[in-house]
């Protein structure tokens, strides 16, 4: 009998519930409002204690679920944001006790204030990334022009000739000028080097390009003493590599000198 007027009392209460409920979006501060619907079901099996007020407990439970997801979206992703809601959704929820069974679905809406805001937000930062993307072209144009060995130093005078030379002894002045160009590019240089790792490596790339266009054998054999003696003094030649072979060919050996193999 007991068991009768249970099922009776978790038929009765487990109608089609809804709620109204603003979950903050993954912009800071704005919100969707989303309309929930619900019903839940006591699992008569379960051994925990049964909930006081099971039905607040649902909707705490269906807060924090789509409260999660809701997070990882931007406002105006509404669709995006709702599909993923209902797929969580789409599968049982339970408490952490497993004392009550849920099944939900839910609506988002934005409202339009929100809509206005977000779509203020979206338009700075496409302006904001422009105004970044044109800066980063500018640098790089920049850096190329400081790293050229010949225009580099012409126009780094040509900047601040006027601030310069206007007084005082212009040979002084232009050092100066120099030096401190000088000072930059052995920054710039540095800060490359970083990049492409170490100094050795970036000779023995040239070294390789080198190569690579020379196909008079004679001329290779003179190239390939002379770079053997560049990497030596360099320390950059792999273990195990013998003067007779650089980047797998082989070099002639000097006169008056013995190759010796193990």
């Amino acid at each position: 009998m007991i068991r009768i007027l249970n099922w009776l009392k978790e038929r009765r209460i487990s109608d089609r519930r809804s709620f109204s409920a603003s979950l903050e979006s993954g912009d800071r501060g704005l919100h969707y409002d989303a309309v929930i619907r619900y019903r839940w079901w006591l699992n008569l099996d379960s051994l925990a204690p049964r909930p006081l007020l099971p039905d607040a407990m649902v909707r705490n439970l269906l807060r924090e679920e789509l409260g999660g997801v809701a997070r990882s979206y931007r406002v105006l992703d509404r669709s995006a944001a709702q599909d993923a809601m209902n797929a969580l959704l789409s599968r049982e929820l339970w408490d952490g006790e497993g004392r009550v069974r849920t099944e939900a679905h839910v609506r988002l809406r934005i409202p339009k204030p929100t809509r206005r805001v977000a779509l203020q937000r979206a338009e700075e930062e496409t302006a904001l990334r422009s105004s970044y993307a044109r800066e980063s072209v500018k640098l790089d144009l920049l850096l190329d022009r400081l790293t050229d060995p010949a225009l580099g130093p012409v126009w780094w005078v040509n900047r601040y000739a006027d601030l310069q030379l206007a007084a005082g002894d212009p040979k002084a002045k232009v050092e100066s000028i120099l030096g401190a160009f000088a000072e930059l590019q052995k920054s710039l240089h540095a800060a490359k080097l970083d990049q492409a790792t170490d100094e050795k490596i970036l000779v023995r790339r040239k070294i390789e390009e080198v190569f690579k266009i020379i196909e008079d054998e004679e001329s290779l054999s003179l190239v390939l003493q002379v770079m053997n003696r560049t990497l030596d003094h360099l320390g950059v030649r792999r273990a195990g590599t013998g003067e007779a072979a650089v980047n797998g060919k082989e070099s002639t050996p000097a006169p008056g000198r013995r190759i010796e193999s193990d």
